[in-house]
């Protein structure tokens, strides 16, 4: 052991050394999170290091859950480990602990966060300065500090925050009133109790994936929250139509009410299949070179059009460099490839005519593909175009080569977003107290 101090400190000295050569007047560590903390070089004494042993935390165990007229109350038993000299401490909507993945990220959180540090043990302590909402999971953490206040081990629990009883009626009633290829046309009747309601459409099964990627990025702690928000929203008897879906998919309507006090009723999932396109003939595909635009400024693109014949219910198409094809590629793996299913891409799936605007350079040749299925899922044959672009006064940036992308834009009328990036949105209180009861 004395060796790899002894080590480390000639490191120590040689990088001193480095930095009086160089002038610089800062000492930076980065941890593993990737946040870096600085000291201005001349406030620092010494650079040493200590061994400590045994975990370093602070226990979590969930006693109960208390509500009233001054707010929510958690009932909770906080044991430390021996060595953990103090913790910290914070309750969050499960959903963003669940992006917490990590001690160091937990630890990092709560040491960022500023709250008050805890000396003792607690064996039946309230901690308040929360509201819940009713029916959510949260996520209670600590990370414990040893002796020299280093933030060490993460510990978490979960728990569910109790339901209130709703005022009033809260039922919705709905009728189908009609279902085409793309359109989902629903009537709804909400009970005496509603205060309102929201709908939202999303593809089968998803609505959880959904809310577990975007409550985080939204603040939302409840999926009704993320309907509410994106839905259709009305308070008496309405109808509503979703439009754009896409022909032969399940979907899930998803319709959320809340009494007057603002308490979300169980959500209503209404399943319903939009109608198929195409018939049982051989799906096959024509296409179709339209204008060249653009410029060396907003870059350029190259509109393809991709026309389904009346047996066809969904087709995939693409555009690829000719050298990247010749390269890389033949019509087998392109077949293979279209072929494969891509949630990720809403562009995807096509279903009717499908004029698209790719990215493309001047003066390239491209291969333009498309492939289809018949209602019974048959794959038709592959349909191929060659083209060259033309000449343009200034070219525009080579692009990396394979699939160009496609310069379109989706949006929605109270259907889910297809895609957002995520991120964490930290929420605390100000006024969070542990009390020892």
């Amino acid at each position: 052991m004395k060796k790899i101090f002894s080590l480390i400190i000639m490191c120590l000295i040689s990088a001193t050394s480095l930095l009086a050569q160089t002038n610089p007047n800062r000492v930076l560590i980065t941890d593993k999170t990737g946040n870096t903390r600085g000291y201005l070089a001349e406030r620092i004494d010494s650079i040493w290091f200590a061994q400590i042993e045994g975990r370093i935390a602070a226990e979590i165990e969930y006693l109960g859950f208390n509500t009233g007229d001054t707010g929510d109350t958690l009932k909770i038993a906080v044991t430390r480990t021996p060595g953990c000299e103090a913790f910290r401490i914070d309750c969050l909507p499960k959903n963003r602990a669940d992006l917490l993945t990590t001690e160091d990220a937990i630890a990092n959180y709560l040491d960022q966060g500023g709250s008050e540090y805890y000396w003792q043990d607690f064996t039946n302590a309230d901690m308040s300065g929360y509201t819940f909402t009713p029916d959510v999971e949260y996520s209670i953490i600590t990370v414990g500090y040893d002796k020299y206040g280093v933030p060490c081990g993460a510990e978490r629990c979960d728990f569910t925050a109790p339901k209130k009883e709703l005022v009033g009626d809260c039922s919705i009633e709905y009728t189908i009133d009609e279902v085409t290829t793309d359109k989902i046309t629903i009537s709804f009747k909400p009970g005496s109790g509603v205060a309102g309601y929201a709908a939202c459409s999303y593809p089968a099964g998803t609505v959880e994936q959904q809310f577990a990627m975007m409550g985080p990025m939204f603040g939302f702690t409840h999926i009704g929250d993320m309907i509410k928000a994106w839905g259709f929203n009305n308070t008496g008897n309405a109808t509503n139509t979703w439009e754009n879906m896409d022909p032969g998919t399940d979907y899930d309507i998803c319709v959320q009410a809340w009494d007057k006090n603002g308490t979300y009723a169980d959500m209503v999932i209404i399943p319903v299949t939009t109608k198929k396109l195409g018939g049982e003939g051989v799906a096959e595909m024509t296409i179709e070179i339209g204008n060249f635009g653009g410029n060396a400024n907003t870059g350029y693109y190259q509109v393809v059009t991709y026309i389904p014949n009346d047996q066809t219910a969904m087709h995939r198409d693409m555009l690829i460099e000719k050298e990247g094809y010749d390269k890389e590629w033949n019509e087998e793996k392109i077949t293979e490839y279209l072929k494969e299913d891509n949630p990720y891409d809403p562009s995807w799936n096509q279903y009717g005519i499908d004029e698209a605007y790719w990215t493309a350079d001047p003066n390239k040749e491209y291969i333009a593909f498309s492939i289809a299925q018949n209602i019974n899922g048959e794959w038709g044959p592959l349909a191929r175009k060659d083209l060259k672009t033309p000449e343009a006064p200034q070219s525009a940036a080579k692009k990396s080569g394979k699939m160009p992308e496609r310069m379109t834009r989706q949006t929605t009328n109270g259907t889910a977003p297809t895609s957002l990036v995520k991120s964490l949105m930290k929420v605390k209180s100000d006024k969070v107290q542990l009390i020892a009861k």
